[in-house]
């Protein structure tokens, strides 16, 4: 039998295999975080945040031109879905090409069988992975760098195979044009080297300390040379005047020729890596290119060498030190959690931020905390752990070598990245790499057990010396069942995104929430790149100019919302974007002019809500702003803060402007908040304090204008996407609280309420909020008193106090006294449940009960003096 073949046909089983899951469980729209971003870049050819991934964007613009989808957004996640599948497919072969070195070479049925069940052990297992499967499933560029990551360690592994053959450097050139690929997409590419390295050494050189040693030196080097060498430097060389770059890369070109027409091997390998290096780096030139032709999406507007150069050096995300964790612990809001810098860097820093990471793919994820927990039963790892004592046994050189890629990819980009305390996400996605290099040895883990029962039953009898065949196949049909097949059933619900358009309906909903030409507020990632995917390639609300408070710290971006159409009106020259800073600044009160029109009919419109009330129409809002940033004796205010001032007073209300609900209150500068009207998923801002709600735009946007696809019950979503769809049931409560005050509107209340659970079922979204679920609860109490019973069988004891008091505060107080009754029969000496029984007692009317509650009370508490007068004055009334 031909197994070189059967090892292709595994291959492309592999290969095909995983293509169909992830189809099956890719997100069939736009998701959270950066994707919303980088397929509305792909669409226009747009610039996205530095320093960008060119690359991708050029797939991704070729994949949106491919008509087998109507969603645009769905034939950019599919580019994550084919990478994931080949990456696994990769894999494979590259476990299949280890077990070759390992073994010298694969000769017997028995001995290709191992290799094969091996790679589908280990590639298979990582395919299902928790963080690795997330990623295929979604537009982001982590999958298509774990593609090329996958590529470099197989070329490697294939140079290897063939370093005898004449013309064998044809691979290791390959290495450095996919090198150079991979860095358009992202830099954690860079980090597979010291494996490539590692595998040319072995093959190469006798090992020594010295010559090994000299090995490491020269992958630090290379590394450096590519990052940030190429990188960041050769563009400097741009800064001096083009000329100088074209004659830079003129001399590497012609240096190049010679070295390879003279025969200087050596020197033109050197050179023709460098060459394909760059020529791989030179589809960066697109984002100098597009930017300027000033996109709509052109973050950092690199359109000149400077700016280029800041887009590429990141600049706009600040600098951090790699190795000074006392600045990253002394920068983390979380400082008082730690005892000390060590404490900080292993508890947080490799524990919580790497450790449980890993564990999270081999031993079990709790999607509810965020925790690991031993969902696999830990036996991925145990098998990837007999994979990594067996490697060393048997070949320590590539084990050592796998071993390098696990740490560079793991905990090297933990050290390099030395982050602060919280993270605004997981960052699982980064140490993607480390699990692959783990994944080969739980593929590996089932050779080393085929390998120790050998030894087992070595020096036995004939009959039982060798391990046949069918032994073989029942140990790998047992261990698929405990590794991949397991992952794979067990990650398969929370992994599978179909069904789930979450992304799309809430932003989309945010923008049906604004009025015409509005300005709207956002905070950050999921409250924006979602929308400029709407508005860039599906055109809905392009109206509606967007403005990111995290990126109006900068001065390109203050620019373009200054000169690009839909303008953001706003009181800036040119000379205070040359200086775009944090500004010096007391407490102190600011008040906005109100013109007349605009005073007469927020008066008119308050009016018909609340009746015509003592007044007065509005001539300013008045609102006190305190710094925001405090460095030393300097009180200053944060750039956006200030531009939230100017845009306001530029505007002068000619603009509806709005906020996000997803902006903190952090972000919204001193007492505008008491001038913000909820209508929806936005917050209007209004001339008139404390209007809290404007019931028929709520009304409106809720049941009419909002799209919900939360019907499906077999859809999966995770804890923070739960999270944030409790802010449309904040809206509906806010609703129903304005329902609730008049009998006129108790239909309305009914249908309301109806609405909130036809659109949001509880057993699909669950509440997560329960002091909100406690709200909708009096709610229901008050248009039906039978639903009292219902809450009792719930047994609970801090919803019967809180809800209660909620239809006290309504002025349910004969169904607010039944539950806080339950409250008061679980816990008698609590004085908060005694008081609230009397209260409710008495303002229900029934005085005498209240007295017998209270006198209970005091004959307890003899010394309780105001409950004594309090039960003088309900005997009198009893009297």
């Amino acid at each position: 039998m031909d197994w070189k073949k059967v090892n292709n046909i595994v291959a492309a089983a592999v290969l095909v295999f995983t293509t169909i899951i992830y189809t099956l469980t890719v997100a069939p729209t736009v998701s959270f975080w950066d994707c919303g971003e980088f397929i509305a870049t792909s669409f226009k050819m747009s610039v996205p945040h530095p320093p960008g991934s060119p690359l991708f964007l050029l797939v991704g613009r070729f994949f949106t031109l491919i008509p087998f989808a109507d969603d645009i957004a769905f034939r950019v996640n599919m580019i994550s879905v084919l990478s994931s599948a080949f990456t696994i497919m990769l894999l494979y072969l590259s476990i299949v090409h280890l077990i070759r070195e390992w073994k010298q070479k694969l000769e017997t049925k028995e001995d290709w069988l191992i290799a094969i069940f091996s790679g589908v052990i280990g590639s298979l297992t990582f395919a299902f992975t928790h963080s690795f499967w997330f990623n295929a499933a979604e537009a982001e560029v982590y999958a298509a760098s774990m593609l090329f990551t996958a590529i470099l360690i197989w070329l490697s592994l294939v140079w290897a195979e063939k370093s005898k053959e004449p013309g064998n450097e044809k691979y290791l050139l390959m290495i450095s044009y996919m090198i150079g690929l991979a860095i358009a997409v992202h830099l954690l590419n860079v980090l597979a080297l010291p494996f490539v390295a590692m595998v040319y050494y072995y093959k190469r050189y006798e090992y020594n300390f010295q010559t090994f040693m000299i090995m490491v030196l020269v992958t630090v080097v290379t590394i450096l040379l590519i990052y940030p060498g190429i990188v960041k430097y050769l563009p400097l060389v741009a800064k001096l005047g083009v000329f100088w770059l074209f004659a830079l890369l003129a001399g590497i070109l012609a240096l190049t020729y010679w070295a390879v027409t003279q025969k200087r091997h050596l020197l033109s390998f050197i050179m023709l890596s460098i060459t394909f290096i760059l020529i791989g780096y030179t589809s960066y030139s697109t984002v100098y290119i597009r930017s300027g032709l000033n996109p709509n999406i052109d973050e950092n507007n690199p359109e000149t060498v400077e700016n280029f150069l800041k887009y590429i050096n990141r600049e706009q995300y600040g600098e951090h030190s790699i190795t000074d964790r006392n600045k990253s612990l002394q920068n983390s809001p979380n400082k008082n959690q730690y005892d000390s810098v060590s404490d900080f860097f292993w508890n947080y820093q490799v524990n919580y931020m790497y450790i449980r990471y890993f564990l999270w793919q081999f031993v079990g994820m709790d999607e509810d905390s965020g925790n690991w927990n031993w969902e696999f039963f830990g036996l991925p790892l145990l098998l990837g752990m007999i994979g990594i004592v067996y490697h060393f046994r048997g070949d320590p050189k590539h084990a050592l070598a796998v071993l390098a890629l696990f740490f560079a990819t793991g905990l090297a980009i933990i050290l390099y990245l030395n982050q602060p305390d919280p993270q605004p996400r997981d960052r699982d996605y980064s140490y993607v790499g480390s699990f692959f290099a783990y994944a080969i040895w739980v593929g590996l883990g089932y050779f080393g057990i085929v390998q120790a029962i050998q030894e087992a039953v070595a020096g036995k009898s004939e009959k039982i010396k060798a391990i046949g065949v069918p032994v073989m196949a029942t140990i790998f049909a047992v261990l698929m069942l405990v590794s991949p097949i397991q992952l794979l059933a067990k990650n398969f619900h929370s992994h599978n995104r179909s069904g789930n358009f979450v992304a799309w309906d809430y932003s989309y909903n945010i923008l049906m929430s604004c009025e015409k030409d509005g300005i709207l507020f956002t905070n950050g990632d999921n409250d924006t790149f979602p929308l400029w995917y709407l508005q860039e390639v599906e055109g809905i609300r392009t109206d509606i100019r967007i403005v990111n408070l995290s990126l109006l710290n900068t001065d390109w971006y203050i620019e373009q919302l200054r000169d690009m159409e839909p303008i953001v009106p706003m009181h800036i020259n040119d000379n205070f974007l040359k200086q775009v800073q944090p500004i010096p600044w007391q407490k102190q009160e600011v008040s906005l002019q109100v013109p007349a029109s605009v005073s007469d009919n927020a008066y008119n419109e308050f009016s018909q809500h609340f009746g015509r009330v003592q007044i007065n129409k509005p001539k300013e809002i008045k609102f006190e702003v305190a710094p925001t940033i405090s460095a030393g004796s300097y009180q200053l205010l944060r750039t956006q803060d200030y531009m939230i001032l100017n845009i306001l007073a530029a505007n002068r209300w000619k603009k509806p402007v709005y906020f996000a609900t997803t902006v903190p209150l952090s972000n919204l500068v001193g007492g505008l908040q008491d001038y913000l009207r909820m209508e929806g998923l936005v917050l209007k801002v209004v001339p008139f304090k404390d209007w809290r709600i404007n019931p028929e735009k709520l009304e409106e946007n809720l049941l009419e204008k909002y799209q919900y696809r939360f019907q499906d019950p077999n859809v999966y979503y995770n804890p923070q996407i739960m999270g944030l769809v409790q802010n449309y049931r904040t809206a509906y409560v806010q609703l129903c609280e304005y329902y609730s005050r008049t009998l006129d509107n108790r239909e309305k209340l009914v249908s309301t309420l109806d609405a909130m659970e036809k659109n949001m079922p509880e057993k699909i979204i669950p509440w997560t909020s329960r002091p909100l679920k406690y709200y909708r609860d009096a709610f229901m109490v008050q248009v039906d008193t039978s639903y009292i019973s219902s809450l009792i069988k719930s047994e609970d004891a801090r919803g019967f106090k809180t809800i209660g008091r909620n239809l006290m505060g309504l002025g349910e107080y004969k169904s607010a006294s039944v539950l806080i009754e339950q409250a008061y029969n679980l816990n008698p000496a609590d004085p908060e449940n005694v008081g609230m029984l009397v209260q409710a007692y008495e303002f229900s009317g029934n005085v005498k009960k209240a007295a017998e509650v209270l006198s209970g009370w005091v004959e307890k508490n003899p010394q309780d003096g105001s409950a004594r007068q309090m039960l003088l004055r309900l005997k009198n009334r009893i009297e």
